[in-house]
């Protein structure tokens, strides 16, 4: 199979907040975005990650947490990728760390983010076009024997 970088996979329309920015603001714009998390950024820099998880924490914490500040909460320094990491390193990179999120950067800068789901759909596509193509050959073969 041919190598697909993970930055074709990648949801580029960023939803961001701030490190000062209340959970309730987070909680608000992944509902809106239909997300299921937030990129922490301070300008075009990533410093977190919020995301479902970190709320069914602080749920079950039993805290009422809409005023918190999303940077005292949020992962901070997650794991990320540069834009050319192949996808399926990216997607046993996100098996290991257990994660559902993986943010793109280069440098320091936040290009997008990569869900689970952009990555089991492009891995998906990319075994289905490697069986049409096995498929095809063997149709061939068949076809110069008849």
């Amino acid at each position: 199979m041919s190598a697909m970088p993970i930055a074709d996979a990648m949801t580029v329309r960023l939803v961001t907040v701030e490190p000062d920015e209340t959970v309730q603001v987070a909680i608000a714009r992944m509902l809106e975005e239909n997300v299921g998390s937030v990129a922490v950024c301070e300008g075009p820099r990533l410093v977190g990650i919020f995301t479902e998880r970190d709320v069914l924490r602080l749920a079950g914490e039993g805290s009422r947490f809409g005023d918190a500040k999303v940077g005292d909460v949020m992962t901070g320094r997650p794991v990320t990728v540069s834009p050319d990491v192949d996808i399926l390193d990216g997607a046993r990179l996100m098996g290991e760390r257990k994660i559902r999120h993986l943010p793109v950067v280069e440098g320091d800068n936040l290009l997008g983010i990569v869900g689970i789901r952009d990555v089991l759909g492009a891995l998906v596509e990319r075994l289905w076009q490697a069986q049409d193509s096995d498929a095809r050959e063997t149709a061939r073969e068949l076809l110069k024997r008849g």
